[in-house]
């Protein structure tokens, strides 16, 4: 008998029969009927797959997750494509921070409770009271005092909240820049186009008015303590005792 008279046929492919399987010659380097076994690769974290890629993964790691990368994992190099792909929206991303009277306007919607916004009669004169003051705070230990730093007040009068930022603009000037806000008011009707008159001993120094989101700001004027007069709807609000830079 031949080596193909041995051989029986399957779906048109020659192949040996029982008699024949055990005269085949092994492979080179594999036993006959050693079973076959795939290595199996260890994929790194997703964590550390993504600190690899942006530099942070400490050296000791970094070697394995590179060869790892060069066999050409199936599910790290999606991984890796998502990655980039994500970095390149990132750094096209043209958005920016919203300016602090956003924030301060958000915040309310959460904090501030309901009220009902009506412009009514006048009830004459109110002195707002003071609610924060960043300068009451205690300095954080070893923290050094970089000369006049700015100042954060806030004072509170009715439903009206005034918000007020002292810096200094020299050794004897500063500049005030504020917001006043109404809790409960969505948008800024009860506070745009409001008269500020900032006045020293029984003086009017100098008058402003908010613009439509209830900002304001006041140019560079010497240190000293003044008061701050508001003619709102309801009301004549003051800020008794201001401190410029004091």
């Amino acid at each position: 008998m031949t080596a193909l008279q041995g051989l029986k046929r399957e779906k048109g492919c020659l192949v040996p029969g029982p008699e024949e399987a055990g005269k085949m010659p092994a492979l080179p380097g594999r036993s006959q009927g050693a079973p076959r076994t795939r290595k199996v690769m260890t994929c790194p974290g997703f964590a550390q797959l993504l600190d690899y890629l942006d530099g942070r993964l400490h050296r000791t790691a970094v070697e394995s997750v590179s060869t790892h990368l060069a066999q050409e994992c199936r599910r790290c190099e999606a991984d890796v494509s998502w990655y980039r792909h994500v970095q390149l929206v990132a750094a096209s991303d043209d958005s920016v921070e919203p300016p602090p009277w956003v924030v301060k306007r958000a915040l309310r919607l959460f904090t501030a409770p309901p009220v009902s916004v009506s412009i009514g009669a006048r009830v004459g004169a109110v002195v707002a009271s003071l609610v924060f003051d960043s300068f009451s705070r205690p300095a954080m230990a070893g923290a050094r005092s970089s000369g006049v730093e700015d100042r954060q007040l806030l004072y509170r009068a009715q439903d009206y909240s005034i918000d007020v930022q002292v810096a200094a603009s020299d050794e004897s000037r500063a500049e005030v820049n504020g917001q006043i806000l109404r809790e409960g008011e969505l948008m800024f009707e009860s506070v745009t186009g409001l008269q500020l008159d900032l006045i020293r001993n029984d003086r009017t120094v100098l008058s402003t008015v908010t613009n439509d989101r209830g900002e304001f700001t006041i140019p560079a004027i010497e240190f000293g303590s003044y008061d701050l007069r508001v003619d709102a709807y309801e009301a004549s609000i003051t800020i008794v005792g201001l401190p410029i830079a004091e």
